[in-house]
Formats: C-alpha cells, sequence, structure tokens
C-alpha cells in the first residue's frame, strides 16, 4: 500500500527525496501498527464503469472521481451537472433501489463541490 502526506495527490519524480515517485510504502503483514481514518468517500454511491446522465442530457461514464468521460467526444470541462440518473451498472440496466439511491444523493450538491470537499481535507488537487 502507497501513501502520500497530506497536501499530495501525487509525487513528482525525482523529487530529491529517497522515495521512488510513488509516497510511502506500508506493508500490512510486517506487524507495525497504523490506523486509517475515512475522511470522506467521493461518489460512495457509484461503482468504476457506471453510466449515467446528467442534469443538461449529457451522458457520463464514471471511472473514478475525478475521471468522468462524457459520450458526446466533448471536455469534461466542469464535470456532470446534478442530479444525475443511473442508467447501467456494469454493463446491465441497473436495480431500482441502486437508480434511487444515485438520484437521492445527488438531488442537491454538485460535482464541483465534491472535489472542493475532498480539497478541503486532504490539502491537494485531483490528480492533472
Amino acid at each position: 500500500m502507497t501513501v502520500l502526506r497530506r497536501g499530495l495527490s501525487y509525487r513528482e519524480f525525482p523529487d530529491g527525496s529517497h522515495l521512488d515517485g510513488s509516497g510511502y510504502t506500508l506493508h500490512p503483514g510486517d506487524g507495525i501498527p497504523f490506523a486509517f481514518e475515512l475522511l470522506m468517500r467521493p461518489y460512495p454511491f457509484l461503482r468504476v464503469g457506471d453510466e449515467v446522465a446528467d442534469a443538461v442530457g449529457r451522458a457520463w461514464r464514471f471511472d473514478g472521481p475525478w475521471d468522468w468521460s462524457a459520450f458526446d467526444g466533448e471536455s469534461a470541462g466542469a464535470g456532470p451537472e446534478w442530479p444525475l440518473v443511473l442508467l447501467t451498472r456494469a454493463g446491465m440496466p441497473c436495480a431500482v433501489e441502486d437508480a434511487e439511491a444515485v438520484a437521492a444523493t445527488t438531488a442537491s450538491g454538485s460535482h464541483q463541490g465534491t472535489a472542493r470537499a475532498w480539497m478541503s481535507l486532504t490539502e491537494a488537487s485531483p490528480t492533472p
């Protein structure tokens, strides 16, 4: 497992340190105690590969919180406009419960707001 210090979302290589460019490495089986605290999980209601439609009618593929692909081939720009409608999950029509969860969770707020909240907690920005 590799982690970066608060304020970094990636590490330039070389950076003059002993690190290889990926950050600090933890080995869970080495007996050294550590703990993690989840501060925020952007888009917990989406899974990689989900396809959604946004409020302005654009279709998107979700490949991670900062990795959205619009099906119209245009630039992702500021990202999808909320609320979102879940279209497919794993390439199949989605369950009603999943669609309702996405709609309810994105009824207010925005993609930009989610990014700002994450950046305020991490003191970093999404990777370029």
